[in-house]
């Protein structure tokens, strides 16, 4: 495990990793967003580009999808949101937008991770409440449309809705990395191979139109889901399912990538002050399925596989861990969403793993001032 030199003058409240696992920026209380490029062969980090960013502390960074670019995003206590833009490889930064609709410190930010749904941006601030931001035309970035706003958790906010300085809250945002509800969802056990040449190409249309986008968002102790539904001729994103069971302030939150499990489910997982990890499998939930139509090689008007409005999760908490003792902070997946790694106030990161029966094992432990991996400790 190699050590970093950032060169922050404050607090260091979140890192963030392009697409490629190249590039690895840093933001701090010093209102300064730093970028760091890895040495081949060494695995070494070496500054390659600083600048301020916010004019107070900064909470949280975000990197685009690559095809639109080197982007990254920024939210601070300075209650906005930025874009920033880089042409030569993240060596410069020009700020090309800020987005300033929320009503108190901005918490977190996070970019859609499925482009196919186009440049989106999420955020979730003291104000409770998350929004999520369009940019139309990927040819002029500086301009964003607010696309969607709601209040997570209204109970959990004091009556001017924004949680006072002296009263500890916080609050997360994540996206569901394949931003749809995959077709063997509704064609398991129905008898439907979606790889049958025979099948009607507007039937197997049909099936894959029912991808719909999602996040999950937290604001104090309650972690809900959203999901973009079919309302009035109008697709907004609605509140869905809720992750129960969280005892104190929700700090964090990790959507995983489902390719590990083939599609089959979604994995979340949670950090919280009660010193829990939490790892929520959400199963799929089918209502009202009709596979006749598909099985027959209907087309045209005939009824949908299934009704967008029916689409739905059934929540399980799969596994939690009280291994770090203390509040826990952050919580990531890897890049196939079978591998988890926490942090918390006992300075430690640990590592957990998906094992053959579902549950999740102990894989390791990092301190940064042991600069080694332990192991798991009871």
């Amino acid at each position: 495990m190699n050590a970093i030199a950032t060169g922050h003058e404050d607090l260091i409240h979140d890192i963030a990793y392009d697409h490629y696992g190249r590039l690895l920026a840093t933001c701090s209380s010093d209102q300064f967003i730093k970028l760091f490029t890895r040495v081949v062969p060494s695995a070494e980090w070496t500054l390659l580009s600083s600048f301020k960013a916010h004019d107070a502390n900064i909470f949280s960074l975000s990197f685009a999808p690559p095809q639109y670019g080197l982007l990254l995003a920024s939210c601070s206590e300075d209650q906005t949101v930025r874009v920033h833009s880089s042409i030569d490889n993240g060596q410069t930064f020009t700020k090309i937008a800020t987005l300033s609709d929320s009503g108190g410190p901005v918490h977190q930010v996070a970019f859609a991770k499925f482009s196919g749904h186009g440049l989106k941006l999420a955020c979730i601030g003291a104000d409770g409440v998350v929004r999520v931001y369009h940019a139309a035309d990927p040819a002029d970035l500086r301009q964003w449309h607010l696309a969607f706003e709601k209040v997570v958790d209204k109970d959990g906010l004091l009556s001017t809705g924004v949680a006072a300085r002296d009263l500890q809250g916080d609050f997360a945002v994540d996206w569901c990395p394949s931003g749809t509800v995959r077709a063997s969802w509704f064609t398991d056990g129905l008898g439907i191979d979606m790889d049958d040449v025979e099948l009607p190409r507007v039937d197997r249309l049909s099936i894959t139109e029912l991808a719909v986008e999602q996040f999950v968002a937290s604001s104090m102790s309650k972690v809900v889901v959203f999901r973009k539904r079919l309302n009035g001729g109008i697709y907004e994103y609605e509140p869905t399912e809720e992750l129960p069971g969280h005892t104190d302030i929700v700090r964090d939150i990790a959507w995983a990538s489902n390719a590990g499990v083939g599609g089959r489910y979604e994995l979340i997982a949670t950090a919280c002050k009660d010193g829990w990890v939490r790892i929520f499998k959400l199963t799929s939930r089918r209502m009202g399925v009709r596979a006749t139509e598909f099985r027959n090689g209907a087309s045209g008007n005939s009824e949908k596989l299934a009704d967008e409005d029916d689409l739905g999760y059934e929540v399980e908490l799969l596994d939690q861990f009280d291994h770090h003792k203390s509040e826990v902070w952050k919580v990531s997946w890897n890049f196939s969403g079978t591998v988890l790694s926490s942090s918390g106030d006992d300075g430690r990161v640990r590592f957990w793993r998906a094992a053959y029966t579902g549950k999740f094992v102990g894989l390791g432990v990092a301190s940064a001032e042991q600069g080694s991996n332990d192991e798991m400790d009871e």
